[in-house]
């Protein structure tokens, strides 16, 4: 059962990204900014994934 959680969720580092790249996207979207939010996830989820691949 393990084995199929880590393959469904990944790590916790993996979930961290995605709960981050979440928040601010609900944060810009909720303040009014979700013209900035176009902007301003595809570098924040960039930043994730490298560093995800740094680890």
């Amino acid at each position: 059962m393990r084995a199929l959680f880590k393959t469904l969720f990944g790590d916790r580092a993996n979930l961290a990204v995605v709960a981050v790249v979440l928040a601010l996207e609900g944060l810009l979207v909720h303040t009014g900014h979700a013209r900035d939010a176009a902007f301003a996830v595809p570098v924040v989820t960039l930043a994730g994934i490298s560093w995800l691949a740094m680890r």
